[in-house]
């Protein structure tokens, strides 16, 4: 009886043990499906989304700026190569230059040889001078015609190249204007002119400033008198250079001493500042250039002087030669007596320093 009971309170014990791990695993079973159906906050769901959309963002314009990189990059290596084919083409050109420059060299080096052994060893000048060979002819420049004028400008700037030092030998006395560094040279070359004029011409020579002088024994000196010639050589030596430039007075008065003028030669340095009221010239307020009525004149007006010197020039149909020496600020005059030279037919010359 004893060992029946003992063999039920085992069973008992067992199934209590049975029952608790049952219970236990329907306990787990619910609490795992209880949280699997829990739902997700949504405001962690949106933050999660803007992260992303921030992220493919970032990605996209990554994306976009090395694209962007990698086109520039295309294109700074298309641009270096063009370049560099351009310096290759530029390289083969300065090497034809310099092999075309040697030639000429080599060309220019023969005539000055030709032209040294059969040149005379002096000029067949009407008016001789201290060292007036042929090495002193400017190319260019060939004082021909059979009736030849002369126009040399007398006016103040004709004494200094910069302004400060024009200014200053308008103070000064005669002998310090003669002996101004532009004006001695201006002189070299209007007496080099008539060394050169052809023996068989005739020439009228006149100063010009605020009035017009014609100079010489008579107003039209015949080339082979060499006597007239040297007398005219003289009387420029004599001119003092001052006041104001009516160019065009100058032109009048020639053409009134020489007739029927075939060539004219004008030395000057830059654009006329006067003009006669009886040229049409309309004045405006800050443009006056009649004689004693401006004391300065713009850039402007000396331009609207020549201008009007241009439409109403007696000599229109006169060959027209120009020597222009340099002055200080008068940057237009070059071109415009360019274009009055080649209109007629002359020549346009602006020296080098050395030259005479």
């Amino acid at each position: 009886m004893l060992k029946k009971r003992r063999e039920e309170g085992f069973n008992l014990a067992f199934l209590d043990v049975m029952a608790c791990g049952l219970g236990a695993v329907l306990l787990i079973l619910i609490i795992v499906d209880f949280n699997d159906d829990t739902p997700i906050p949504s405001d962690e769901i949106e933050r999660l989304e803007q992260e992303l959309a921030a992220t493919q963002a970032q990605n996209q314009s990554l994306a976009s700026s090395l694209q962007t990189q990698q086109q520039e990059t295309s294109e700074e290596q298309a641009n270096a190569n063009e370049q560099a084919s351009k310096i290759a083409q530029l390289d083969i050109q300065q090497q034809a230059l310099q092999q075309a420059i040697s030639t000429q060299k080599a060309v220019i080096a023969d005539l000055e040889d030709a032209i040294a052994a059969a040149a005379p060893l002096t000029a067949d000048d009407t008016l001789k001078l201290p060292e007036a060979g042929e090495e002193t002819y400017l190319l260019g420049l060939i004082v021909e015609g059979k009736r030849i004028g002369i126009l040399l400008d007398t006016s103040a700037s004709m004494t200094d190249q910069s302004l400060i030092d024009i200014i200053k030998r308008k103070l000064s006395s005669d002998s310090q204007k003669q002996n101004g560094p532009k004006w001695q040279r201006a002189l070299r070359i209007a007496t080099w002119m008539l060394a050169r004029v052809p023996k068989d011409s005739q020439v009228s020579l006149a100063s010009y400033n605020e009035q017009t002088t014609i100079l010489g024994n008579t107003a039209i000196t015949r080339a082979s008198n060499s006597e007239n010639i040297e007398a005219l050589a003289t009387q420029i030596n004599q001119l003092v250079p001052q006041n104001g430039t009516d160019l065009l007075q100058g032109i009048e008065a020639i053409n009134r001493a020489m007739p029927s003028m075939t060539d004219l030669y004008i030395i000057t340095d830059g654009l006329p500042s006067l003009i006669s009221p009886s040229s049409g010239f309309s004045p405006t307020r800050s443009c006056k250039p009649f004689k004693g009525q401006q004391s300065t004149i713009s850039g402007q007006c000396r331009l609207d002087v020549f201008n009007r010197l241009l439409r109403v020039n007696p000599l229109s149909g006169v060959k027209t030669s120009v020597i222009l020496l340099p002055l200080e600020g008068d940057p237009q005059a070059p071109a415009l007596y360019w274009q009055m030279a080649n209109f007629t037919g002359g020549t346009f010359i602006s020296p080098a320093g050395t030259w005479p």
